[in-house]
């Protein structure tokens, strides 16, 4: 297959990526993050300026959803101050197998694995930049498959931040991923492969989709200032 299957559109500050039909996902989204079942991904552009608490996100959500003409129950919810309009991807296929990237990239929230943190527990931390990535593929049927592609995303995004390089926002170190970073694997499962480990032309597929694609994010953002 040489084209991909979704369909990525923006519509009121909004990044709207739509599936063929219901996928299998996985991510800590605010909006029906965890293990479940959707159609759509919603990457919000939300206001700095503008006060956001967590007990306004499921109404705000619910209401854009209504916007856009897309069922809560079957859409998962993303928030960015980066710029929506200025999303990188890339479409990746080999024997049938393909995968499909796609993220924004604000870096102003960038941070060491090994920096302090910045908020005590049970606090919630606001930032202005981070990355949020969604990797669609029509392999990984199961959760570990999934669970896998998580850890190889992860690592393709860290490489991209490393040759960039980026520096910590808060120390000396170089950055790894930013403090709020999302990150959604979406699976059709038709392709009955789950092994995704780097010795494996899907992993390789997957790596190579993030890293080119979360690239080319930190190539084009704007000045530390208008993060």
């Amino acid at each position: 297959m040489s084209t991909s299957r979704l369909q990525i559109t923006t519509l009121q500050d909004c990044l709207v990526i739509r599936f063929p039909r219901v996928y299998d996902c996985l991510s800590w989204a605010p909006w029906n993050g965890g293990a479940t079942s959707a159609s759509a991904i919603v990457n919000r552009h939300v206001d700095t300026q503008v006060p956001c608490s967590s007990n306004m996100i499921p109404g705000d959500f619910r209401r854009l959803f209504k916007e856009v003409s897309l069922l809560p129950e079957d859409t998962i919810g993303l928030m960015t101050a980066a710029n929506v309009g200025a999303y990188q991807d890339c479409f990746l296929s080999s024997s049938g197998a393909w995968v499909h990237a796609v993220a924004t990239v604000g870096l102003s929230n960038a941070r060491s694995v090994l920096d302090d943190a910045d908020v005590a527990l049970g606090s919630r931390y606001d930032s202005t930049g981070t990355v949020n990535l969604v990797v669609a593929t029509n392999a990984l049927p199961t959760i570990s498959g999934r669970l896998e592609a998580i850890h190889i995303a992860t690592a393709a995004k860290t490489a991209a931040f490393r040759d960039a390089p980026l520096m910590s926002a808060q120390s000396d170190r170089h950055a790894d991923l930013t403090g709020t970073d999302c990150l959604v694997v979406a699976a059709s499962g038709e392709i009955e492969e789950d092994a995704c480990g780097l010795h494996t032309v899907l992993g390789e597929m997957i790596g190579r989709a993030v890293y080119m694609t979360v690239s080319k994010g930190i190539a084009v953002r704007p000045q530390p200032s208008s993060l």
